[in-house]
């Protein structure tokens, strides 16, 4: 079998609501409403396999419509499911959310209940599946036994998205087992008990996750870019984006990006050059309205990371 990625994380529904030109707080308000498949997990295999990356999805969802309508895409997208599993007499997962009329996140609420049956136990199942794989990617919708479950049992490099401030905490206890973490600024803050306020406490902040035992760390900080750090090395890329319609999916699509990086090229690929990838992708990820932007592909990722060493 040729090599491949695992993801071990969440498959949504994502309702959004998308403000027009003037967004209005506690009210309502004119834009449009859209229903596509999503959830991390999802959204990074996704992003993974329009970079040309075999890659299957270790999740689960529901047997109602949502869940006949995530199977479906998942099948369109090239997303392998045959590790997956159907829980009967369940909701799927859905995820709610709204934008304000800058593209930016209002507010959203989670329905992931059903997330509760990815236990060690279903893991255990498929583990000889997972550590098949060049790269396991973990998403921390999982509860944080199953996280701590994975990180003890995989053989093969864990690559980790905390997701969101409240959940970034259920990886506090295996930071020493995860070959690349990818924090926004929130999220390395609770890690390291370092307040993040400029490129100076990122880099301490990063080598402070280095020195827990992360190999790789790959922070977000939004307009400002994203700081690549390992052991001894540490660089600020700037942001490539020209346009940005919404920026739902960004940290998804910069993930499947470092894992495309690395699955193709390997550790040998310069950090400054992963980290110019992650924001050439994310890039193309703002300009559309979706968390996986139709036009990611090599091709243009490859051209804005050219046009972004020049400037």
């Amino acid at each position: 079998m040729k090599d491949y990625v695992v993801v071990v994380g969440g498959l949504n529904i994502d309702i959004a609501g998308l403000s027009g030109d003037v967004y209005r707080e506690k009210d309502s308000n004119i834009g449009e409403v859209t229903i596509n498949i999503g959830g991390v997990g999802q959204n990074i295999a996704q992003n993974l396999t329009k970079l040309g990356t075999p890659t299957y999805l270790v999740t689960v969802y529901g047997d109602d419509s949502f869940g006949k309508i995530a199977q479906m895409e998942c099948k369109k997208n090239k997303i392998g499911l045959e590790n997956a599993e159907q829980i009967e007499n369940s909701r799927s997962s859905i995820y709610l959310y709204v934008n304000d009329n800058e593209g930016d996140l209002v507010t959203g609420i989670n329905d992931m209940k059903i997330c509760e049956n990815i236990t060690p136990e279903f893991l255990a199942k498929r583990l000889d599946f997972i550590n098949g794989a060049k790269i396991v990617v973990v998403d921390c919708n999982l509860s944080q036994e199953s996280i701590e479950w994975l990180c003890e049992n995989v053989t093969s490099p864990i690559y980790v998205d905390p997701v969101s401030v409240a959940k970034v905490d259920r990886v506090k206890n295996v930071l020493d087992k995860i070959h690349t973490l990818k924090p926004n600024e929130l999220e390395a803050e609770l890690l390291t008990g370092i307040k993040i306020t400029d490129e100076a406490t990122a880099r301490e902040a990063a080598k402070a996750l280095n020195e827990k035992g992360v190999k790789n760390v790959y922070i977000s900080l939004g307009a400002q870019g994203i700081l690549c750090a390992k052991e001894g090395e540490a660089v600020l890329v700037k942001p490539l984006a020209k346009k940005i319609v919404s920026t739902n999916g960004a940290g998804d699509c910069s993930m499947a990006t470092l894992v495309w990086a690395r699955f193709n090229h390997g550790e040998e690929l310069p950090l400054e050059e992963v980290g110019i990838y992650t924001q050439a992708a994310a890039s193309i990820n703002i300009e559309s309205p979706l968390a996986v932007s139709p036009e990611l592909n090599v091709e243009e990722v490859l051209k804005r990371a050219e046009e972004g060493k020049k400037n």
